[in-house]
Order: structure tokens, then sequence, then C-alpha cells
């Protein structure tokens, strides 16, 4: 036996805008960016690995990186939430409540 029939609510001709407001994301800062350009450099594995698994070991590396690639990374920081506020001028970081 098939299941329900769904209609496609994205292929109607009358699209609605969500009812909530989208906020822009968060600038990334030091972590976030090294945890990005680690991940890339990551050898594949056969496993899936998960993603608190791979952030524990990407934070060993942070742990025990130079001064200097922390300071380079904290620079890059930087420069992307200057970007952000030029974007985003009025934006503040407001947690959603659970």
């Amino acid at each position: 036996m098939a299941g329900p029939i769904r209609s496609n609510p994205i292929a109607g001709s009358s699209r609605q805008q969500p009812a909530y407001k989208v906020q822009p994301p968060r600038p990334p800062n030091a972590w976030i960016l090294y945890r990005s350009d680690r991940l890339k450099e990551l050898p594949p594995s056969k496993e899936r690995r998960a993603q608190a698994d791979v952030s524990k070991l990407i934070s060993n590396m942070w742990k025990n990186e130079k001064e200097e690639v922390k300071l380079e990374y904290e620079r890059m920081a930087d420069a992307k939430k200057a970007e952000h506020q030029r974007l985003y001028p009025s934006y503040r970081f407001q947690p959603m409540k659970k």
C-alpha cells in the first residue's frame, strides 16, 4: 500500500513568506575559521566521523598550534567581524530561548 499523497508547497504559484524574521548569521570566530580550514585538510575516512569527534580532534590541533597561527586566525576573525558589521550595521546577537 502506498503512503499518502502530499502536495509540494513550493510548486504552487503563491509562495508564502515565512512568519518569522530571518536573522543574519553570526560572524565566525577564530576557532570556527580554524576548524573550517582543518576540516578540509583531514584525510577522508572509510567510516563516517561524528562531528563531535571531528571537533575534538581539531580542538587538540588548535591547543597545540603555534601562537603565530592562532593570532593569524584572530586577525581573520576580526576582519570577518568588521565585514559583518558593515553588511549588517544594526545586527545584535539575540540568543533564542529554548
